[in-house]
């Protein structure tokens, strides 16, 4: 990468010119990459000076690419008056006010269009285990034709010291984490999965300090290695993870519509019905084969334009058109639960389907 040098030329009003090279402390920068919440790279120079009192100018050989507003300059030490664009090269003129003499940083951070990086979360479950141990991992691509030599890089809070070659990715653990919290659930939801299985899930609480958007993957250790049992992808706008690893082969739901009738019913002149009423009822029988306790959600599907009647357990509305009921179950326990509706002013069908 085209390495982007800082010419310091002091103008001082009171006393004369300074020579550059009486006034920079270090003879280079420190450069560091930094990736930040916008999805891109930006680089940071940090250049130590000396300030002499009154006003101090500084020409920054910026790069072809770069435009002024893409620039953030802070300054330490003094006062930034002014920054304006040389239109006899690519140059940058900064104009610092110090009130005396004293030892001065100038911060440079503008963006690098040829770095890309891609969050990936894995979450590794082990037997016995009451939670799953993440893993925050980064794939760095370097899009440049040149290479990229003991740079350091601050991402997620971490500092790393890189080489990248010309179109190189790059992956790299940022750090391991474990969860704020971690629930098993299993999941009956045909309308949603489109099968009558029971879907099982870790329902995870990140901490805040992971919530990136990218790519999640989940693993299962074991005695004979590490097995894969699906992915997804995390928004990065919430800690909250629904994590599916399979299915519950040990957990039971059957549903049964036990009646359906017409109430109410209007016709129209020719004797067809327009309008009426419902009385319906179903039973959900639920199952735990298994030998542990284990938590069940059952969703439930329904039509707008109904009045609940009864319920044997409580109900959460999850969506318009759904209903849900959770159950904690110990092993080998089973459990009858129903639903008592009535339908208002249907046109065609019942409520419950």
């Amino acid at each position: 990468m085209k390495k982007l040098w800082m010419i310091l030329i002091t103008i001082l009003f009171v006393s004369g010119i300074a020579y550059a090279q009486d006034l920079i402390l270090e003879k280079s920068p420190e450069e560091i990459i930094v990736f930040a919440g916008d999805s891109m790279f930006y680089q940071r120079e940090t250049w130590r000076v000396e300030l002499q009192k009154g006003e101090n100018i500084y020409s920054w050989g910026k790069s072809l690419t770069l435009n002024d507003e893409e620039v953030f300059i802070q300054v330490e030490g003094g006062i930034l008056r002014s920054t304006i664009s040389d239109s006899s090269n690519q140059n940058t003129i900064v104009s610092i006010y110090a009130d005396q003499p004293t030892t001065g940083t100038i911060h440079l951070t503008f963006p690098i269009e040829h770095l890309h990086l891609n969050y990936l979360c894995q979450f590794f479950w082990e037997p016995d285990e009451i939670s799953p141990v993440g893993r925050l991992l980064v794939d760095i691509m370097n899009q440049s034709q040149e290479a990229i030599r003991n740079r350091v890089f601050v991402i997620a809070n971490q500092r790393l010291v890189l080489n990248l070659e010309p179109f190189e990715t790059k992956r790299l653990i940022v750090e391991e984490f474990q969860m704020i919290n971690a629930e098993k659930i299993s999941r009956y939801n045909p309308s949603y999965f489109h099968d009558t299985n029971i879907h099982f899930f870790w329902d995870l609480l990140l901490p805040d300090a992971i919530l990136f958007p990218g790519k999640a993957e989940y693993f299962e250790k074991s005695s004979s290695g590490v097995v894969f049992l699906g992915e997804n992808y995390l928004s990065g706008e919430t800690p909250q993870l629904r994590a599916e690893v399979g299915e519950s082969t040990d957990v039971v739901v059957e549903e049964k519509v036990e009646k359906q009738e017409k109430l109410n019913q209007i016709y129209n002149q020719e004797g067809k019905e327009v309008l009426f009423d419902t009385r319906e009822k179903k039973t959900y029988r639920v199952a735990n084969r298994g030998t542990e306790k284990k938590k069940i959600e059952v969703v439930v599907p329904l039509q707008a334009g109904y009045e609940l009647i009864s319920h044997s357990v409580p109900l959460s509305r999850t969506e318009m058109n759904q209903i849900s009921f959770i159950l904690e179950l110990d092993a080998q326990q089973e459990i009858n639960v129903s639903i008592e509706v009535s339908g208002k002013n249907l046109t065609s069908g019942f409520v419950f389907r």
